[in-house]
């Protein structure tokens, strides 16, 4: 899923623009949730978690710019009770993430990341919900797709480092082999920078997960979202190899499931349906 980005960039600023609306939260997080996503790392206690604030609703800056708001900063506020440890976000563009995690600049990653095997050569995970992509589009849109072998001679934009990439790559080849139209790809800097090409006419598809795109509907008019693709995955919080904040931070899911607070949660971002009974380790499908 995915959805490269300037660091410290008013992300929220280039939504709007995308969207024509402001980008607010479609709930009310949390004095604690808005605290432990703004406030510095100002303890050895903190935990700094990178994040990619153009992935609406999962990571995204209120309309101050600075304070951040979505499914994943009221995550990181609860697990921090069970740690006991602060969690700060910080705003890293998205093919940065890993390698800032490997180099040891940040302790986590809690954005909208996929769980991969290919990825889990250089980090582990903590997978805590099931994924759930499609389509999204204009409503004038007529061409059926409902998945992405029907995206041939179609331009289809995508954020910078984007898994879809590889799936389109995949399927482009068997448009050609099958003599059809070859799938043009944009990339842009960010999921943010795709909607805007998206609604100004400049890609005529983006595939996404489930919610972003839920979300960008209840912003913008004429937008319609089908089909689906990658449902067997996950996303995950993502950590550099072999570090204890692994299994400490799957304990801390397995208690705010345990206690119910997960599942409120999902409930008030709107995606209970694909919360976990468990949180699991390095368990990639693809």
């Amino acid at each position: 899923m995915t959805i490269a980005r300037a660091r410290r960039s008013v992300i929220v600023a280039a939504v709007s623009a995308a969207l024509t609306l402001g980008v607010t939260s479609c709930s009310s997080s949390s004095d604690a949730a808005d605290v432990a996503a703004s406030s510095p790392a100002t303890s050895p206690d903190a935990l700094v978690a990178a994040a990619d604030p153009s992935l609406v609703p999962y990571n995204f800056l209120d309309d101050d710019g600075a304070t951040w708001k979505g499914l994943n900063v009221e995550l990181a506020a609860a697990l921090g009770e069970k740690l006991g440890r602060t969690i700060t976000f910080e705003n890293v563009a998205f093919d940065s993430i890993i390698p800032g995690l490997t180099s040891g600049r940040y302790d986590l990653a809690l954005t909208g990341m996929f769980d991969t095997k290919e990825r889990e050569k250089q980090v582990d995970f903590v997978d805590y919900i099931t994924s759930k992509n499609n389509f999204l589009m204009k409503s004038s849109f007529t061409k059926d797709v409902q998945g992405f072998d029907d995206l041939c001679g179609v331009t289809v934009g995508i954020p910078s480092g984007a898994l879809e990439g590889q799936y389109l790559d995949e399927a482009s080849k068997k448009c050609v082999s099958g003599g059809q139209q070859k799938i043009t790809v944009n990339e842009y800097k960010d999921l943010s920078a795709t909607l805007l090409a998206l609604t100004s006419d400049r890609i005529e598809v983006t595939p996404n997960d489930s919610a972003a795109n839920a979300y960008a509907m209840t912003q913008q008019q004429g937008l319609k979202v089908t089909g689906g693709y990658a449902t067997d995955g996950y996303f995950a919080a993502a950590f550099p190899k072999n570090s204890a904040l692994t299994q400490e931070v799957r304990d801390a899911f397995a208690a705010i499931i345990k206690d119910g607070t997960y599942r409120r949660i999902l409930e008030t971002w709107g995606v209970a349906d694909r919360g976990l009974d468990e949180p699991l380790i390095n368990s990639a499908n693809f």
